[in-house]
């Protein structure tokens, strides 16, 4: 159900994860044909809806084109959940927009039995992880970006790496793999080439940061630390 002028904006897939007993995360895609927005606020009659953030901004940045509330990003945490967490249950949550409004979605309870709870969630909370071993490509990255258009231009600068979107998916080979893109903690999807066009952003500073990943989707890791870059963009 839409409210408002939240017409531009398509939310779709909206699933939710069982945290523990009583919480819940919720991960949605949103498709913006329209302006840049944010998302300001969630309310839920099924619990305390809060926005998630694996960084600090007021309110989660929404660009023109693809976007997404994720697992390892922005998100949407719902505590203190009255009703038992059942496989298939409908969590009803109203998204409140700077500029479109309201949309009320309903996200689907995945039972944790069948598909595994989310357990830790955030940008680097992914679970598993790639340890460069001794002798093996060691990735480094730096970002730079421009304008274009009426967005913007990100160039991700690699060594040690090569971008692979044939090998998505499938078997680890040292130095290779693809790249997650986030603004504001929320991710806009993979990348599988060294360049990207990010759509309109609405006014503020943004932090863009980029996590390498490796063919079968674990973070990259050397000397014990994600291989990740940030760059601001600000929008006046």
């Amino acid at each position: 159900m839409r409210d408002g002028s939240a017409t531009h904006l398509l939310v779709s897939d909206a699933v939710a994860k069982p945290l523990n007993d009583q919480d819940a995360a919720i991960f949605l895609n949103i498709q913006n044909t329209g302006e840049p927005d944010r998302l300001i606020g969630a309310f839920s009659s099924a619990g305390l809806a809060s926005l998630y953030s694996p960084i600090e901004t007021p309110g989660l940045p929404i660009p023109t084109g693809p976007a997404a509330l994720a697992l390892d990003g922005a998100h949407i945490r719902l505590s203190n959940i009255e009703s038992p967490l059942a496989d298939g249950t409908l969590l009803p949550v109203e998204l409140t927009f700077a500029k479109a409004g309201k949309i009320t979605i309903k996200a689907r309870l995945a039972d944790p039995a069948k598909e595994g709870a989310a357990g830790e969630v955030g940008l680097f909370g992914l679970g598993e992880i790639c340890a460069v071993g001794e002798g093996e490509p060691a990735p480094e990255i730096s970002l730079s970006v421009a304008p274009e258009g009426e967005g913007w231009r990100l160039q991700v600068n690699a060594e040690d790496f090569q971008f692979s979107k044939e090998l998505a998916g499938l078997y680890h080979v040292p130095g290779m793999g693809h790249g997650h893109i986030y603004v504001g903690g929320v991710k806009l999807g993979r990348l599988y080439e060294p360049e990207v066009h990010i759509g309109a952003l609405p006014q503020g500073t943004h932090e863009v940061r980029v996590t390498l990943n490796t063919n079968d989707h674990r973070a990259y890791v050397v000397d014990g630390t994600p291989v990740t870059a940030a760059i601001s963009i600000k929008v006046d």
